[in-house]
């Protein structure tokens, strides 16, 4: 018998709303640290992105513009997919400009504003459906799938990069609730630790089929808000609270049904197979990281859009940049935190690309201020990863501004 795949339009549409009604202070929030990038030297190019720049401040501010236009028409439903669109391009410029603003929410927006772009979003139920009166429309249940897969994918792999001996142990829970004089911290911390292991392993499942079961709306309402109102992390505990309306329209389908209707409906057009490589990357890319020896957290290699949500907790005890000019019998050390923001010097210390990349521009830096060709760039980072012994991160020995930084497999001048 054929599964008739039509259901009301009504919770893709709150989703939709909440979702870019909650971008409004996500973009707000951001840009100011892009302005700020006027007081830096530098910028911190992801890889491949160098092209992708501040350029002016007038830039930012149209941009931050159509960001702001996109997430209205978006959350209103005027022009949904154009609106989506809109804020993608946008949004995604200004977050992939400088890598000290990397943030996993910033990532996940982008790809529910893709998502937006290329589903029917256009038929869900817009503010002059609701002025007109005209909400019984429906949409094919095939438009809730891609959101809930791409949920599920963000809390399973959130559950699998927690299961590490740090988090294990408690860290850097420990730290959070000793700071806060918080009664039994080190109790507190392990059952903090693996609340977190259990909910995301388990949300990314049960949600498909019990999503008003009292076990999975306490939990779920318990966990986002005391991560809203205790992390201060921003709109991300409020938008996985608003995918719960996608998992409730999902769940008056079995999996086989889920299942028959993709198959069926599957027609190799430009749009399917494109939806089909996003989640194929979506799968694959965070695994990269198993191509890479010792612990990411420490070397922080195939770290990146992998899903990695406060795990861990650095200090620097020593941390120094020096550059050696041989023909000219000068060494000195670079005072680098005027170089940057600060913004840019917190999440430069502990994360070797970062310092790679700075100990490129103190290179060329001085072979021009000096005119030699003999310019040698070290570092020196002595780090502590959630409070254990602190050990050098970067061998201070290598010439930096001679080495290459691979993404896809171990860098030598990284200690394990």
């Amino acid at each position: 018998m054929e599964i008739n795949s039509a259901v009301s339009a009504t919770n893709f549409s709150l989703f939709r709303f909440l979702f870019g009604m909650l971008m409004i202070p996500e973009i707000i929030y951001l840009v100011p640290f892009l302005h700020d990038l006027s007081n830096s030297t530098f910028v911190f190019h992801y890889p491949y992105l160098s092209i992708i720049e501040a350029y002016s401040h007038t830039l930012l501010t149209v941009l931050e513009g159509i960001a702001l236009i996109g997430a209205i028409l978006l959350a209103l439903g005027i022009l949904a997919r154009v609106g989506a669109l809109m804020f993608l391009v946008s949004f995604g410029y200004l977050f992939l400009i400088d890598m000290s603003n990397y943030n996993n929410h910033y990532y996940l927006w982008c790809l529910l504003a893709f998502l937006f772009a290329v589903v029917d979003t256009h038929q869900s139920i817009s503010i002059i459906d609701v002025i007109k009166r005209r909400t019984n429309k429906k949409m094919s249940i095939l438009n809730y799938v891609p959101f809930a897969l791409m949920v599920s994918i963000v809390y399973f792999y959130g559950a699998v990069v927690k299961i590490n001996p740090d988090w294990l142990e408690g860290y850097p829970m420990r730290i959070f609730t000793t700071s806060r004089n918080y009664p039994y911290p080190h109790v507190l911390a392990y059952v903090m630790s693996y609340i977190g292991i259990l909910f995301d392993g388990s949300m990314a499942f049960v949600l498909w089929r019990k999503p008003k079961a009292w076990y999975v709306v306490i939990p779920l309402l318990v966990f986002h808000l005391t991560n809203y109102f205790v992390f201060n992390i921003g709109s991300f505990p409020l938008v996985m609270l608003a995918t719960w309306f996608i998992y409730l329209s999902l769940s008056t389908f079995s999996f086989g049904q889920l299942y028959q209707l993709v198959k069926n409906n599957f027609r190799f057009s430009a749009r399917q197979l494109l939806i089909a490589l996003f989640f194929a990357f979506q799968i694959i890319f965070p695994l990269r990281f198993l191509l890479m020896d010792g612990n990411v957290a420490w070397h922080r290699q195939g770290y990146y859009f992998s899903w990695r949500m406060m795990l861990n907790s650095s200090e620097a005890k020593y941390f120094q940049f020096f550059v050696d000019i041989p023909d000219k019998n000068y060494k000195y050390a670079v005072d680098f935190q005027k170089l940057l923001t600060y913004q840019q010097y917190f999440y430069t210390y502990n994360d070797p690309y970062f310092i790679w990349s700075l100990a490129q521009k103190l290179h060329k830096d001085a072979q021009k201020k000096y005119g030699s060709k003999q310019v040698k760039v070290t570092a020196k980072a002595t780090i502590s990863l959630n409070q254990h012994a602190a050990k050098d991160l970067i061998n201070d020995t290598v010439n930096l501004a001679q080495m290459p930084y691979y993404l896809y497999h171990n860098n030598s001048f990284i200690n394990k």
